[in-house]
């Protein structure tokens, strides 16, 4: 080739390159960002990997307006009715390719995975009567189990002495605590993470190890194709595998094959309602998973930054305890562990549950939803088809319009000294956000709930 025609090509390449840049830039030009976000992913590869991703949407967010641009096709939102449009039960809107990144099972998809609004909702229907205790009559006895056994792991393994200094890491056990309340809610047998006072399949630390590779697909979904190679899936998580993830999926392998076949178990348990509603073993291998993942660590989040305000909230801690002495005195409680709807009659503790959810959203990753392929008008402004729109659910949940000027301060009496009825539901409104909203809601809630509604008070009166 000409040295004169490789000039010529090369100009024509980098002209075709400047061209989709600018026409890129364009497409949601009337929505601030930092520039370099405007043009590219990486400025939003590095947020979501940085550790700090809610400080820097949050950031944005205060900088640029209510929804920003924090990428090519990207936007951000702390708008929380235009979260609950984005999933309201006949909203055009679908999950973007960043749902992609959440198939934990090597080859099947689960119910936060599916993109197909179809599936999705056939398989959200039948999985809902599990989720939700109505047919699992062993959910609330299975938590309070596993409460006694965290209580008792704790003098039995970290009461301090004159002579030992024992110091308990609520971080870890706690999570010991979800995960066992997660296989036995589920399962009706638990991992023995609070028995053996220890992780017995190494999982924890591989999950920690497997996130930043969700945070690579999340970006960029071309990754996940890649990783979809059978070459590549082969070094996956196997259910083979002796420790890890790959262990967890074995466990549930093991139990979902125990609900099927001549000598099959049956039990009144979350399990037994999948099975009773027509999801199939092969399904139910995937959602099992993901109800261990997911539901483990986003539930042991909220309760450690509730205790963490709780202990360093000395005046919150103290009305607290008064409450529940109070109710323990009247016979409002039940011992030895309480109930849950008698915690859900005790304003001043779930006004603190809802500061912390609402101080510390368990869950602040994007869930990009992907605008329809007609267009939508977000605050006057176009944005064309195609586009994700993220949530900033830390934003959402510190709004200074929602929740005043202390907005940053955990502060439970917000909740119960509010007298404008209006701006009151609003509030609880933006709270309940944490869990989803409509058809992309948490099936989760419910025991998420109740895990809290059980561990922070138990936890302050003991």
């Amino acid at each position: 080739m000409a040295p004169s025609l490789v000039v010529v090509t090369l100009i024509g390449v980098l002209a075709l390159w400047v061209y989709r840049q600018v026409k890129t830039y364009q497409r949601l030009e009337d929505f601030g960002g930092p520039w370099f976000a405007r043009i590219n992913r990486l400025w939003l590869f590095r947020t979501v990997c940085s550790g700090e991703m809610h400080l820097r949407f949050e950031a944005v967010n205060n900088a640029y307006g209510e929804t920003a641009r924090v990428g090519p096709h990207t936007l951000i939102t702390r708008d929380p009715d235009l979260v609950r449009r984005m999933n309201a039960a006949r909203s055009l809107y679908t999950r973007g390719p960043f749902y992609n990144g959440l198939r934990l099972h090597p080859s099947r998809d689960n119910i936060t995975s599916y993109r197909d609004e179809t599936i999705h909702a056939s398989l959200r229907n039948r999985l809902t009567p599990g989720y939700s205790g109505k047919e699992n009559l062993c959910l609330e006895q299975d938590v309070d189990e596993r409460l006694l056994q965290f209580f008792n792991l704790i003098r039995r393994e970290y009461i301090s002495t004159d002579a030992s200094y024992s110091p308990a890491d609520l971080a870890r056990i706690t999570t010991f605590f979800t995960l066992d309340v997660i296989s036995s809610v589920a399962f009706g047998r638990t991992f023995g993470f609070l028995e053996r006072n220890g992780d017995p399949f190494d999982y924890i630390q591989q999950l920690k190890s497997m996130l930043p590779a969700l945070m690579i697909f999340g970006v960029y979904p071309e990754a996940q194709r890649i990783a979809r190679i059978p070459a590549l899936q082969k070094l996956l998580p196997q259910a083979t595998d002796a420790v890890g993830i790959g262990r967890v999926m074995g466990f549930a392998n093991e139990v979902v094959a125990e609900r099927f076949g001549h000598d099959k178990i049956v039990r009144k348990d979350m399990l037994g309602a999948f099975v009773a509603h027509g999801l199939t073993k092969d399904q139910l291998e995937s959602e099992t998973l993901t109800q261990i993942t997911a539901g483990s660590d986003s539930s042991a989040t909220a309760i450690r930054m509730t205790l963490l305000h709780l202990i360093t909230s000395p005046t919150v801690l103290r009305k607290l305890r008064a409450e529940l002495q109070t109710a323990c005195n009247e016979g409002r409680v039940t011992r030895p562990i309480v109930t849950d709807q008698e915690a859900k009659r005790l304003p001043y503790l779930q006004a603190c549950i809802k500061e912390g959810l609402r101080l510390y959203p368990p869950v602040t990753g994007m869930l990009s939803k992907q605008v329809p392929p007609s267009g939508d008008y977000i605050d006057g402004k176009f944005v064309p088809g195609g586009v994700e729109i993220g949530w900033n659910s830390y934003g959402i949940c510190r709004s200074k319009r929602t929740f005043g000027e202390d907005a940053d301060i955990f502060r439970p009496e917000r909740w119960l000294r509010e007298p404008d009825a209006e701006k009151l539901e609003r509030m609880v409104d933006s709270v309940s956000l944490v869990f989803g909203a409509g058809r992309f809601g948490c099936l989760g809630r419910p025991i998420a709930m109740m895990e809290l509604n059980k561990m922070i008070p138990e936890a302050v009166m003991r």
